[in-house]
């Protein structure tokens, strides 16, 4: 009877135990709901293609409302006026917590935070006076407000237009795509190959699996050549054995000349029917679990675009940027928040475009990439200024890398680079989208990496520059702290 009493009593105690677990998750759920209710929450995503900076822009951002006193933020209001009170870092129900001790202590020894590889978060309690009003008597309350911050891979975001794609309406986009003079001179004879292959034969897995890690090979060098137009976007951390190998697919570049009476007549066995039944697994399991659990729940959204890098390797890669940022916003659930949507379906309600790495030019040229910037997103500003969304552009550097010096009679930059410390010079940027003289004088332009200024004590609490970051947190968040 003991071994029974025993098991009954294990028993009873997981159900305890399970129990008190789903009373806190229900407990946590109704405060946040209340919060957010009265306007004390928001959830602010923090997107853009990889390498635009966004571990970098998060782990600047907290540092600097962390250490607020020290930090130059003259146009956030709460620091402006002194009343904000301290900031505390918190997990986040759901998600691994984002890297920023990690991230300081790069910047410390002079090295850039690491890409984000996963999903991450955290939660910030920002606590501040209560700005003095007309029907305010005595002296202002405290209040505080909870800022959920949500960062994934840039690659991620590539996968969202696939949402309103099917496999073959994909493959006719790849072979649009893959028709441009760059992605030929990356991969010729791998696209040569995809065009030879008959959609509907029957092939080993043996087989398609070459196929696929080819394409991991192409995308990667697509990559590093500065095309951005790149899906399934998760496939550029793709490793050759794992999850994403189980059930590869390719695009069939050739399938576009058939006609429709033959696909229909392909096998289950054929290429073109595995692919397509991948190309929907990958959907199910990767990018609708992510829009839903993820994208669906931002209420207010900062976009980064690394608008320099894009000038700097040609027209090709600029139109390539154009095109990508065209269709991911598609996918941005425009709308104003309504009071049970607060609780239910949160929507964006205001959307920040930001320029990053702006300290690579000069300041009389920074409001030309702002205005570059809001050239490349005007189809996305027109749908949101229709839903009444409020949209800004901005130009910023979430660590400012250079400083200013004469140099052979005129303004130029110096900061630390990878070859050592240099001059950097740049031409005019224009503030319209790009015509055929502006690329002439663009192609002499060498972008060079920096990396971060040396002596930053952040770890001990130090200043961490920056340029214009204040102007993105007053953007994001100024109109909550009344």
């Amino acid at each position: 009877m003991k071994p029974i009493k025993h098991k009954v009593r294990q028993s009873f105690q997981s159900g305890q135990d399970k129990a008190v677990d789903l009373a806190r998750s229900a407990a946590s759920s109704l405060e946040n709901g209340v919060d957010r209710l009265l306007n004390r929450r928001i959830t602010l995503g923090v997107t853009g293609f990889s390498g635009s900076g966004k571990t970098t822009l998060i782990t600047s951002l907290i540092h600097q409302l962390q250490h607020y006193p020290g930090a130059l933020l003259a146009a956030f209001p709460p620091v402006l006026q002194d009343r904000l009170l301290g900031v505390k870092l918190s997990t986040l129900d759901g998600v691994e917590l984002f890297p920023y001790q990690r991230g300081i202590e790069a910047l410390s020894r002079g090295r850039w935070p690491e890409a984000t590889r996963d999903q991450s978060g955290c939660l910030l309690e920002i606590k501040f006076r209560n700005q003095p009003g007309l029907f305010r008597r005595g002296k202002p309350g405290i209040s505080r407000l909870y800022l959920e911050i949500r960062d994934y891979p840039g690659e991620w975001l590539l996968d969202l237009p696939l949402l309103d794609m099917d496999y073959r309406a994909w493959c006719a986009q790849c072979h649009s795509l893959f028709n441009s003079a760059m992605r030929l001179s990356i991969g010729r004879s791998y696209l040569e190959k995809l065009k030879s292959i008959d959609p509907l034969e029957t092939i080993s897995e043996l087989e398609l699996q070459v196929l696929w890690q080819e394409q991991l090979t192409f995308l990667k060098a697509c990559q590093q050549a500065g095309l951005t137009m790149i899906q399934p976007g998760r496939w550029l951390h793709a490793e050759p054995s794992g999850d994403e190998s189980k059930l590869p697919f390719i695009p069939l570049l050739s399938m576009t000349g058939l006609p429709e009476d033959k696909l229909g007549e392909a096998t289950e066995s054929s290429l073109f029917k595995v692919c397509e039944r991948h190309y929907q697994h990958y959907l199910e399991t990767r990018v609708k679990p992510f829009y839903r659990h993820t994208f669906q729940k931002v209420d207010r959204q900062l976009v980064l675009v690394d608008v320099l890098k894009s000038l700097n390797s040609g027209q090709e890669a600029f139109d390539d940027l154009r095109f990508s940022l065209t269709q991911v916003l598609q996918s941005f659930d425009y709308g104003r928040n309504s009071l049970l949507r607060r609780l239910i379906q949160p929507r964006i309600d205001r959307v920040v475009f930001a320029a990053s790495k702006i300290d690579q030019v000069l300041p009389d040229q920074h409001e030309a990439v702002r205005g570059l910037t809001a050239n490349l997103v005007q189809d996305a500003r027109r749908r949101a200024a229709f839903n009444a969304i409020d949209v800004r552009c901005e130009a910023v550097a979430a660590v400012r890398s250079t400083t200013y010096v004469d140099y052979q009679g005129r303004q130029a930059l110096q900061g630390m680079t990878e070859q050592g410390p240099g001059v950097l010079l740049h031409p005019d940027i224009p503030e319209q989208i790009p015509v055929m003289d502006d690329w002439q004088t663009l192609g002499q332009w060498q972008l060079r990496r920096l990396i971060p200024p040396e002596g930053l004590q952040l770890t001990a609490g130090g200043r961490l520059p920056h340029i214009r970051l204040d102007s993105i947190l007053n953007d994001l968040l100024g109109d909550r702290f009344s």
